[in-house]
């Protein structure tokens, strides 16, 4: 049987007697890959992965050779520039039968990535703090150039759900005094033709939303709030409770039949600090549930989960406590090994999965953070990146211009972590908090600064593709001979934000076909 192929979203491609065609389907808009010249492809199957690459003609056809049959299989492609960078990547949602005569149509989108929170720009007292919701900035990892913060969406975000090819955004009213998010939170489609937002879904979410996973095919999504666990049907928009409590991590499976189900972290503890272990982790039924009225979440166990994450089918999760990374079932927790805990100062605080490849977001007290990478199926594990957060801080004023003063971090901890692309991208997301004492000889003030980051890594090689600071900002307690007006300085390698308005606090980060 030969494997056939096109790009271009026509559906109509016919099958070749005997063969299997294989049809990439493009929104024909701003999420179209561009500047591909071959196609690698992963055949999923229960036997084991099957993997293809082929050049593409000039129509956009590809030839995978010969495959043999299979009663069922899921795919993921990936495009490539001449270079071998990924401009395009997708994958199935469902596992289909691949026999002669057959049709299998893959979603093929660029790697975007989208970040948003909120923002305030007191700078120094006695300056009101006013904290705003800001629009959700996003960076197209397929045109290169450097962050600025200058690409956004039109209108406010606090949170960002990418599912599978689809993407949608949540909006919530921001107390301005105290950065809380308040009142309902609503979700909003966003066209994949021109990343316009669409109308609002019409079901309501309470509770100041805290994290959100979507469906390989777009059509689910769990949310965590405050207040409760939400499962969001992006077809109806109805949003419906799965459990009481504080969930602040969340991720979706699948089984094999295609029924979804949340894992989700509920009170999850602070990462710095003594280690608690009263984070529950919560397994919730989302589709293939008749009754409602009977709750079918429940708590599988207790102890210092700190982040979990899902990929073909699977749960995994992460302790930081005891330094465990698991597999969670439906009724139980299964440990695979131990990530080192260097007698409690080192803790793995972050975690995503893809293809049996794990990627685990390590804080190291005081404010060293590390991104290590550990196979699920060997021993193999190996440190990727690892630094301590230090700030630069340069006087303004002209008296003083050239005068800098070093600041290292009392804290530095993980928010995010997500694969892209397949898994050629990894990204994170990092807050360090800075405090310097006056320093009377130099006339320095008191300052407390706080920081965000956002770094892309590539996979294979743990090199920094992308290092942006989204915020710098804090607090200056000034004596009359201090030197008065400071600012933020960019490291070797790092861009920031273009203006001050385009400045914010990441709450949320979500790749398009993400996994985390």
């Amino acid at each position: 049987m030969t494997l056939l192929g096109a790009c271009g979203g026509d559906r109509s491609l016919p099958p070749v007697a005997g063969g299997v065609a294989l049809v990439f389907e493009l929104p024909q808009g701003v999420y179209d890959p561009k500047g591909f010249a071959s196609v690698e492809v992963v055949l999923h199957e229960p036997t084991g992965d099957v993997r293809r690459s082929a050049s593409l003609g000039k129509d956009g056809s590809f030839d995978l050779g010969a495959i043999a049959p299979s009663e069922s299989v899921s795919v993921e492609a990936t495009l490539r520039s001449d270079s071998g960078a990924v401009v395009g990547y997708g994958r199935t949602a469902m596992a289909a039968a691949f026999a002669g005569g057959s049709q299998i149509v893959v979603p093929v989108r660029r790697p975007i990535l989208y970040f948003a929170g909120t923002s305030d720009h007191s700078v120094q007292a006695p300056t009101p703090v006013q904290w705003i919701e800001t629009p959700a900035t996003f960076a197209d990892l397929s045109v290169g150039g450097r962050f600025d913060g200058t690409a956004v969406l039109d209108g406010p975000a606090v949170m960002m759900i990418g599912a599978g090819p689809g993407l949608f955004m949540v909006t919530q009213a921001v107390d301005p005094a105290s950065g809380t998010l308040t009142g309902p939170a609503k979700i909003v489609p966003i066209s994949p033709a021109d990343h316009a937002p669409q109308t609002a879904l019409g079901g309501a979410m309470t509770g100041a939303v805290l994290d959100g996973a979507g469906s390989d095919d777009g059509a689910m999504l769990v949310v965590g709030t405050a207040t409760q666990l939400f499962a969001v049907d992006t077809t109806t928009g109805a949003a419906t409770a799965l459990a009481d409590g504080s969930f602040a991590r969340v991720a979706l499976v699948a089984s094999d039949t295609g029924e979804l189900a949340a894992i989700a972290i509920k009170n999850r503890g602070a990462t710095t600090g003594p280690c608690t272990t009263t984070a529950e982790l919560w397994w919730a039924p989302v589709t293939g549930v008749t009754d409602r009225s009977a709750s079918t979440a429940h708590v599988i166990a207790t102890g210092g989960f700190s982040d979990i994450a899902a990929d073909r089918g699977h749960a995994y999760y992460v302790d930081a406590c005891s330094g465990e990374l698991g597999e969670a079932t439906e009724t139980a927790v299964r440990p695979i090994r131990t990530i080192s805990t260097a007698g409690g100062t080192s803790r793995p605080t972050a975690l995503a999965v893809s293809n049996n490849q794990a990627y685990l977001g390590v804080e190291i007290a005081p404010a060293t953070t590390s991104l290590v990478f550990a196979s699920l199926t060997t021993d193999e594990s190996r440190t990727l990146w690892n630094e301590s957060a230090q700030q630069v801080l340069t006087a303004t004023d002209a008296a003083n211009l050239g005068v800098q003063r070093q600041l290292d971090a009392t804290a530095a901890v993980f928010n995010h972590l997500e694969i892209g692309a397949g898994g050629d991208y990894v990204a994170l997301t990092t807050s360090a908090h800075f405090e310097g004492a006056r320093i009377a000889a130099a006339n320095f003030p008191q300052m407390t600064i706080d920081t965000d980051e956002l770094r892309v890594f590539d996979a294979a090689t743990g090199g920094i593709v992308e290092r942006y600071r989204s915020w710098c900002d804090g607090l200056l307690i000034e004596a009359a001979a201090d030197i008065k007006n400071w600012a933020c300085t960019s490291t070797a390698g790092q861009t920031e934000a273009a203006a001050a308005d385009l400045e914010h606090h990441i709450s949320s980060m979500s790749f398009l076909f993400g996994k985390k």
